[in-house]
């Protein structure tokens, strides 16, 4: 490809980009994990008549784009309160990534603030948490301390845990849930080891942020994971993901003004007047598009919306893992939460099975920690196509078991 002379018509710029998707994943009807989370065509027109309605607006310019302020504000005060914060502080970034990066770096420059005697600052990870930590930890010059499940219910390990705090930890970490088990961290007795020595305690709820709550309000058993537990100083949610937002868009809070200060960046004295540049995330312009169609996608659905699209998608996973359970030889790890887990065989090659599905055209995402499995991340667009993918998964492990199928060797992958 090189710079062309001539540009195109559009007619044809959309012929090409309509050649260029042909070969894309069909991926609602494959299954695929967190790729992308359906919640029904009306929920996406939301989404999409608002992102193109402010698509030339950017975020770095408040002054020239109030309704993004008003907007992005509002995402966090709505969020705030899912998260039983007592104010609203915080901001909407690209995505979970973004926003992990940020709670590690407030983490890091408080820590420098009120301790400066560290010099070598370490955070205490479980093992089953997001990668974008050990980014964080490479991006910010911190040590990653990671600790164990329990290999009996794949549970922090606590004692673990404890042990591996010292003083030059800056910051502890749960999930809620975690990307593979889709099991909520025990989050308070976690946040408490922080609290006892005043140091930051974050909540990765990029999954589960706009999804637990409304499992907790019909009624499901869940651990409290939010601002109500003493010691949680940041939680992270993604609205692009169950929040049905568009990409890219997640939201980083903090508890209070204290925790909040250290997460944006001045640039100012002596190069420049006090305030001159101030981004309270990681990008400098942030697209228009993202924030406003988060803010009309939570109007949209509002807590009543929310509810029914997560009692429609919790009803069909439970009997998803039920039929996955039931199957000879599978088993679904942990207790997992919501729409997130795993499962695994202790009898046949469960990267075999992998290779039967992607064979009949399923999108299979191999996970190898803590065991080795295939993980799953489903939303309400895509129980139509369960049915037909228990009936495949069934014929396949029975191949596997007679040894008519046999794995091709393909290692474990994010995606």
């Amino acid at each position: 490809m090189v710079f062309s002379e001539r540009g195109l018509s559009p007619a044809e710029v959309r012929a090409e980009l309509a050649e260029a998707s042909a070969g894309d994943a069909n991926w609602k009807e494959r299954l695929a994990a967190g790729v992308s989370y359906p919640a029904g065509d009306d929920v996406l027109q939301v989404a999409v008549d608002a992102y193109t309605r402010f698509f030339t607006g950017n975020a770095l310019y408040a002054g020239l784009f109030p309704s993004l302020e008003r907007f992005e504000n509002e995402v966090v005060a709505m969020t705030a309160d899912l998260m039983h914060a007592d104010q609203p502080f915080g901001n909407i970034t690209s995505g979970g990534s973004e926003s992990i990066l940020l709670a590690v770096k407030s983490a890091r420059d408080r820590a420098r603030a009120r301790r400066p005697r560290v010099t070598r600052p370490e955070m205490v990870v479980p093992e089953s948490a997001h990668p974008a930590f050990w980014k964080a930890a490479h991006y910010f010059g911190l040590r990653i301390v990671p600790t164990p499940l329990r290999r009996d219910d794949w549970q922090v390990d606590l004692d673990a845990y404890r042990a591996a705090v010292n003083g030059n930890t800056v910051l502890l970490v749960g999930s809620a849930p975690s990307l593979i088990l889709g099991m909520v961290d025990p989050i308070p007795e976690m946040a408490a080891i922080a609290a006892e020595r005043d140091i930051n305690f974050h909540v990765d709820s990029c999954v589960g942020g706009y999804f637990l709550p409304f499992v907790e309000a019909l009624g499901y058993r869940l651990p409290r994971f939010d601002f109500r537990v003493p010691g949680v100083t940041t939680i992270s949610a993604d609205l692009h993901k169950f929040g049905y937002a568009a990409k890219g868009a997640s939201t980083i809070l903090s508890r209070d003004d204290e925790i909040y200060q250290y997460q944006p960046f001045d640039f100012g004295p002596p190069a420049r007047p006090a305030g001159w540049y101030h981004t309270p995330t990681m990008a400098g312009t942030r697209p228009g598009g993202a924030i406003a169609a988060a803010w009309a996608v939570l109007r949209y659905l509002g807590r009543e919306g929310y509810q029914r699209l997560v009692g429609q998608t919790m009803r069909y996973i439970r009997q998803f893992q039920a039929d996955i359970n039931a199957t000879p030889g599978l088993e679904v790890l942990g207790q997992p939460a919501m729409t997130v887990f795993v499962y695994t065989s202790r009898t046949l090659d469960i990267f075999a099975v992998a290779d039967g599905l992607e064979d009949r055209g399923w999108l299979v995402s191999r996970d190898s920690v803590p065991f080795p499995g295939i993980r799953f991340m489903q939303s309400p667009g895509h129980e139509p196509f369960v049915a037909a993918y228990v009936r495949d998964l069934r014929q396949i492990v029975a191949a596997v078991a007679s040894g008519e199928l046999k794995s091709r060797g393909r290692k474990a992958n994010y995606t």
